[in-house]
């Protein structure tokens, strides 16, 4: 009865590790997502980024102030001269408005820009914890595997001492169960490495037993996804605004060559001169051509080139997450139709093993024929741990792009 029973004991030490950690499911991944959001240096580099657009915004207000300026010469050996000037806008026909809608809008697109790089460290977090997550259901199925080949060798060696079996035998099990070891060896080196890759991201410890929410990868209709793709999708929106900048781009330059006019205050300081105005009041008109208004006219028509050319990434781009979204689904239905399937050849080779070795027992089946069935069914056990961690990545990275991981992350809506 023991060895019938010995299977079923081992994938019941396989289940046991993933029902402990489903009480504390709420930490794992969110830690890890908020830990690389909070502590990577392109989040940091993109938040300085977005402040120097701010002061941007700053600067192109400014532009509605009052200047001051304060000139003074002795060019003239018997007349030295020095005045004060303050020049407040009254009209500049669209220059310092156009600059600063292009400004905003600037700040805008940063803003997404930052969003843009933290949705993909968000989705390379979350694909390599999973990745993490699937190497130690991997780990554990190795160390079930190393256990019973330890059992196995153990009872051949007792049947070899009764004379049931022969030191042919005997190697043979060693060396399945040097094999099980090597294996499992090579499973823990394969998780060093992605925990070295998920500590690169988050830059601080994360503990990893925690298993993934099932809640994260639970997605709407596929027609709701790809609506909500193009929708939330950073990329997109960044590049949105990006042609919405080379547009304010094209104002802001056809403003340029047109004049302006100013409220203007002139004060003389220390001027030799006797009975003369020392301070002038009035209003400036001033209008400037360069190169007979053509170099205006080429800057124009650069502003035009480059909103073309703008529009034209963003089809790119919508282009690129249609296609992004549907082969991420597609591959998810795939592996979701495998799971349901391997699962089958995992039950249908575990009730295998034990009817073998029941048969061996008595006889009808050979010691090659239960090792192999051993080696068989450890396969295919790790064969669905890493069909399922395909799809639980897949379903992770169709949930990024849909902005359904944000608010776990922490991230606020724009």
């Amino acid at each position: 009865m023991a060895i019938t029973l010995l299977p079923v004991v081992l994938w019941s030490i396989n289940i046991a590790p993933l029902a402990a950690a489903e009480e504390v499911v709420e930490q794992g991944l969110i830690s890890a997502l908020r830990a690389t959001l909070t502590h990577h240096p392109a989040v940091k580099g993109k938040h300085a980024e977005l402040d120097a657009q701010g002061y941007m915004v700053d600067s192109a207000k400014a532009g509605r102030y009052p200047t001051f300026s304060l000139q003074a010469n002795n060019l003239d050996d018997e007349v030295n001269q020095s005045s004060v000037r303050l020049q407040q806008p009254v009209w500049t026909f669209g220059k310092i408005s156009s600059a600063i809608d292009e400004a905003e809008a600037g700040y805008t697109a940063e803003q997404w820009g930052l969003l843009q790089v933290k949705r993909q460290l968000i989705v390379d977090t979350a694909a390599t914890y999973a990745k993490v997550e699937g190497i130690h259901r991997r780990e554990r199925v190795a160390w079930d595997n190393l256990a019973q080949h330890k059992q196995l060798f153990q009872r051949i060696e007792r049947r070899q001492k009764g004379a049931l079996a022969t030191e042919a035998d005997v190697q043979l099990a060693n060396s399945r169960l040097i094999q099980a070891r090597v294996q499992r060896e090579g499973i823990v080196g394969e998780l060093q490495v992605a925990l070295s890759e998920l500590r690169a991201l988050t830059q601080i410890p994360v503990a990893t037993e925690v298993p993934v929410d099932p809640a994260l990868a639970e997605l709407p209709s596929r027609e709701e996804v790809e609506n909500l793709a193009l929708e939330k999708s950073a990329d997109v929106q960044f590049k949105r605004q990006r042609v919405n900048v080379a547009r304010l781009e094209i104002e802001k330059e056809r403003a340029a060559s047109k004049p302006n006019i100013y409220f203007q205050v002139d004060h003389d300081l220390n001027d030799s001169q006797v009975n003369v105005d020392r301070t002038r009041v009035g209003l400036n008109f001033v209008a400037s051509y360069d190169g007979l208004g053509l170099r205006s006219r080429g800057q124009v028509k650069s502003a035009v080139a480059r909103s073309n050319a703008a529009q034209y990434d963003l089809d790119a781009t919508l282009n690129e997450v249609r296609r992004s979204i549907s082969v991420l689904l597609v591959n998810r239905k795939v592996q979701q139709g495998l799971i349901l399937s391997q699962r089958e050849v995992v039950d249908s080779l575990t009730a295998t093993m034990a009817s073998f070795m029941r048969q061996y027992e008595s006889g009808r089946k050979s010691w090659v024929e239960v090792l192999n069935t051993q080696r068989e069914l450890t396969e295919q056990r790790l064969l669905l741990a890493q069909i399922e961690n395909d799809w639980l990545i897949l379903s992770l990275r169709v949930a990024t792009l849909i902005g359904s991981l944000d608010q776990q992350a922490g991230i606020k809506a724009l």
